[in-house]
């Protein structure tokens, strides 16, 4: 790819870049005259829905593009020939691109086309590249090192891209812990993490031992942390700046610690009562999950749920909160389960 890079820029005229010394309505002229020839190559091996630029569209604009590449290397956009064959677009284009549509033409370049309309030339005249006449000796070596320069910038820059690549695509692994902020200890409760990353799916995680570890490619996420007993956190997290196994402080959520406490609480029967009542809302969605093949969801009223974990039995030791939501005060949504213990 360099070589062929070097081998085009040893072949580029420079002078085709010197600011044209026409006026700027004989540049728009002689553009109108060079979209003129290049409409008579297009057809010479094509076809299109009308001869005409300014009715073209989809399919025709495609061909020229692949016809422009295979004559030329290069293209042009369909935003560029929108905005310069079919509209009445009074400004001339970059002077890479007017050589390139030249080229296309059958001219070595603008200059060559412009001279070719300034003197007069035979009607079949073409001009081809090898025939111009080649720059003094001195003014050589001075463009090759302009040449071996410009080659060096690409050879850098490359460098500087595959290094970019790999630390983006390179995986490392990542860990990170989950504190109670009041208690300062590590929490064992379920916690549900989904990791979000720009152009890429979520990822969900789950722990039960407070800690998680996963290998991603150095990039800024956003953690979103969930647990039935602590305040839903939202974190954003720049790897870039990632150290060690690092710790995560979450709130507990006060209404939802007292609803277990109150739920498996050894204390009197009466008073579990009296405070779950006033806790839970009398209108609350309340749902036990079952782990096995014949029940799944049990839906149940306030009434029955404070009767089921005010009775003193040992299964309400295994006792699990899952989900609870709270509105004005009051618990309007509990989901729970009591494992059954194996023998």
């Amino acid at each position: 790819m360099f070589c062929k890079l070097f081998y085009n820029l040893q072949n580029t005229d420079y002078q085709n870049v010197i600011p044209l010394k026409l006026s700027e309505l004989s540049n728009i002229q002689l553009f109108e005259i060079l979209k003129k020839e290049i409409s008579k190559r297009f057809f010479e091996s094509n076809s299109a829905s009308s001869t005409d630029f300014l009715e073209w569209k989809g399919q025709d604009i495609t061909n020229f593009q692949e016809d422009l590449f295979s004559k030329t290397k290069s293209t042009v956009s369909e935003k560029w020939f929108y905005t310069y064959f079919k509209s009445d677009f009074k400004k001339l284009p970059r002077v890479d691109m007017l050589n390139i549509l030249s080229q296309y033409a059958g001219y070595p370049g603008w200059m060559e086309f412009i001279q070719a309309y300034q003197e007069p030339k035979p009607e079949n005249f073409v001009e081809k590249q090898e025939e111009i006449e080649k720059p003094p000796l001195k003014k050589r070596k001075k463009q090759q090192k302009a040449y071996l320069f410009i080659l060096l910038g690409f050879l850098l820059l490359s460098v500087i891209s595959i290094a970019l690549y790999f630390s983006f695509f390179y995986q490392k692994t990542y860990a990170f812990c989950f504190e109670d902020a009041d208690r300062n200890s590590i929490i064992t409760e379920p916690i549900e993490i989904t990791i979000e990353r720009k152009g890429f799916a979520p990822r969900e995680l789950l722990t039960t031992s407070g800690c998680v570890e996963f290998s991603i490619p150095e990039d800024t996420l956003l953690m979103f942390v969930k647990s039935a007993y602590y305040k839903q956190d939202t974190l954003k997290i720049n790897l870039a700046q990632y150290r060690e196994k690092e710790t995560i402080r979450l709130q507990p959520d006060d209404y939802k610690v007292m609803l277990r406490h109150y739920s498996k609480s050894s204390q009197s029967v009466k008073d579990r009562i009296k405070m779950l009542d006033q806790m839970i809302a009398d209108d609350a969605l309340i749902y036990q999950v079952y782990d096995n093949e014949y029940f799944g969801v049990e839906v149940l009223s306030k009434k029955q749920y404070i009767n089921l974990v005010s009775l003193p039995t040992t299964s309400l030791k295994n006792f699990t909160l899952i989900e609870a939501e709270r509105k004005s005060g009051k618990i309007v949504k509990i989901k729970f389960k009591i494992q059954s213990d194996e023998s």
